[in-house]
């Protein structure tokens, strides 16, 4: 049932402790909610619906399943986030419980409970598309000191603008707008405008319309706890509500049920993030993907624009022409002129409308490629700017270990696990400006003649302290003597891509076989994994860029989406040939052929 707003008194008294209701096997909660889109909200048939509702009767049907108890939920709708809150802050009923996407915070955990996170949190601050992308304190402080900040009172974004404000020593002006306005929509109609947001509310739109108007600023993302439901301090439901959240039925439910109202690209993006150590690089590589795809799709609109044009041009000028030979045999002069003015205006209008969308489409298209070029300019720069102080990182923890006979045991840990990180966030940053590099020029290739089975040995001895470390075996066999022509940096990138792959997603305990064969015209490398190997779907789409396939990396690595397209951009280059062989859950062989000389 869904009570009027403001039915605070009525509603309490239907709330039942756990106790009550354990003893019983039946009884009433409520649960005082404001809609929070997707977390809980009324559909179009005035429906209650969203991610924290099915949440609820989730929890429902477990305790039927696991104590025989028949809960009645009682629903109803507060006046604002703020009330919602206070409500359950204030209560005596044990059997209350608020929903409204509410994020765990140190000051709220101890003025109300929560139950365990159910989705990751993460706000990220955006502006009106008049502000500038600042990348600095002092930037931020210069520009944004006289913006005017856009939040809901009560909320986590309007905690975290105030924290900002004083730490600063900011004059910005924040405006609270009224908890069912959408922050981002305001932003978008303001000037000089900017504010914190959820980060699946930022997303989802942004996969919608890539081309919305507002910035994402790259300072100040929040990573919280999570998004919880709340009760009251004093509540005994505390219980069973965190015995469903960390059950098995609930951890194999979420995934199902956030998925109907965020979109999976989008909540795995999230998902990643929340994990990753690298967020700004992350989230601008998907923001990337998200505008090549709408770019891709706008392209292939005007395609069918066009040829429908065309089409019906054809159509229509068959249509004339048939129409001016019966015009001539069945009617005089005057009708004739003018059936075929009235066919000429209709004509001049279609094209007339006809042109107006092109026009449109090309405008859009235009739009999306200079966003395209901000994005490409603006990865660059940060990939750039971040090889310094990660290079500082390396050359300290060399200087570390030269002496590392003075370190404890557990300080030689920490020094080798920063040197790791380090390694393996340069190496990101190689693979996003190697790309950048071989499509922004092109690539001159330097062919010498390589003996392929030394080649590979070398590369094979630069992997192995790595596959030792994960359990590993590399298994090479090298056959044939027959040289080849090959740029050895290029063949490098080829064979170092292949072979990380093969480590990261294989576990501890697996082989990687390595073979050199020879034909009448080509000498073969093979790389084979006992890894999870390859769909169909992954296999059309794998040597694309920022390509999220279905195998996930077995250990603590990470992966851009780049490598195999550098494999793939260096084999054509080269004039060689790249394949590969692989089912689900039977491992995954690469093969590269190279020309004989």
């Amino acid at each position: 049932m869904i009570l009027p707003i403001g039915v605070l008194a009525q509603s309490s008294q239907l709330a039942d402790s756990w106790e009550e209701v354990l003893k019983r096997k039946s009884g009433t909660v409520s649960i005082t909610w404001y809609t929070s889109t997707p977390f809980i909200y009324k559909d179009e048939k005035n429906n209650l619906a969203g991610i924290e509702y099915e949440i609820v009767t989730g929890f429902q049907e477990y305790l039927k399943e696991k104590h025989d108890v028949d809960l009645k939920l009682d629903w109803w709708e507060n006046q604002d986030f703020l009330g919602t809150y206070n409500t359950i802050k204030n209560s005596t009923q044990s059997g209350m419980i608020g929903a409204s996407a509410f994020s765990i915070t140190p000051e709220r955990q101890k003025e109300v409970a929560f139950t365990p996170p159910y989705m990751s949190d993460i706000s990220v601050m955006i502006s009106s598309y008049d502000v500038p992308i600042v990348n600095s304190i002092a930037e931020f402080t210069e520009v944004f000191n006289n913006l005017k900040a856009i939040t809901i009172e009560g909320t986590t974004y309007a905690e975290d603008l105030n924290t900002l404000k004083k730490q600063y020593k900011l004059d910005f002006e924040i405006e609270y707008i009224p908890s069912i306005e959408n922050v981002q929509q305001v932003i978008e109609r303001e000037e000089g405008a900017f504010g914190f947001i959820d980060l699946p509310i930022y997303m989802t739109e942004f996969n919608r319309n890539s081309s919305v108007r507002v910035k994402r600023q790259n300072l100040f993302p929040k990573k919280r706890v999570g998004y919880s439901i709340i009760l009251p301090l004093t509540s005994d439901w505390r219980m069973p509500l965190e015995q469903y959240f960390l059950s098995q039925d609930f951890q194999e439910k979420r995934d199902t049920i956030i998925a109907k109202y965020i979109d999976h690209e989008v909540y795995e993006t999230i998902r990643n993030l929340y994990t990753s150590g690298n967020e700004d690089i992350f989230l601008l590589t998907k923001e990337k993907e998200i505008q090549n795809e709408a770019l891709q799709g706008k392209t292939e609109q005007i395609k069918r624009e066009t040829t429908f044009r065309k089409y019906l041009i054809a159509c229509v000028g068959i249509v004339l022409f048939f129409l001016l030979i019966i015009t001539r045999q069945y009617m005089n002069r005057h009708r004739s002129a003018l059936l075929l003015q009235q066919q000429k205006e209709k004509i001049d209008i279609q094209r007339k409308a006809i042109e107006t969308q092109k026009t449109a489409l090309e405008k859009r298209n235009e739009r999306l490629l200079e966003l395209n070029e901000e994005k490409n300019n603006l990865i660059h720069i940060l990939a750039h700017d971040l090889r310094s102080p990660i290079n500082q990182m390396t050359g300290l923890t060399e200087i570390l270990l030269m002496e590392k006979e003075r370190l404890t045991p557990g300080q030689l840990e920490l020094v080798n696990n920063i040197q790791s990180a380090s390694t393996r966030l340069s190496g990101m940053i190689e693979k996003i400006l190697d790309v950048d590099g071989i499509e922004k020029t092109k690539s001159q290739n330097t062919f010498e003649t390589i003996l392929l089975s030394s080649f590979i040995q070398e590369v094979v001895d630069r992997f192995k302290p790595d596959a030792l470390k994960k359990g590993i075996d590399l298994k090479f066999y090298p056959k044939g003597s027959t040289p080849i022509q090959a740029d050895p940096i290029h063949l490098t990138q080829i064979v170092e891509n292949i072979l990380s792959n093969a480590l990261k997603f294989s576990n501890a305990g697996k082989n990687v076989f390595i073979h050199i064969n020879e034909s009448s015209q080509f000498v073969e490398l093979r790389v084979q994994d006992e890894g999870p190997g390859f769909t169909e779907e992954d296999k059309r789409h794998m040597f694309k860029k920022f390509q999220r396939l279905s195998a996930r990396p077995t250990g603590s690595e990470s992966s851009t989406g780049l490598g195999l397209s550098i494999v793939k951009k260096y084999t054509d280059l080269m004039n060689a040939k790249i394949d590969v062989e692989s089912s689900p859950g039977k491992g995954s062989t690469f093969i590269v052929k190279f020309q004989k000389t």
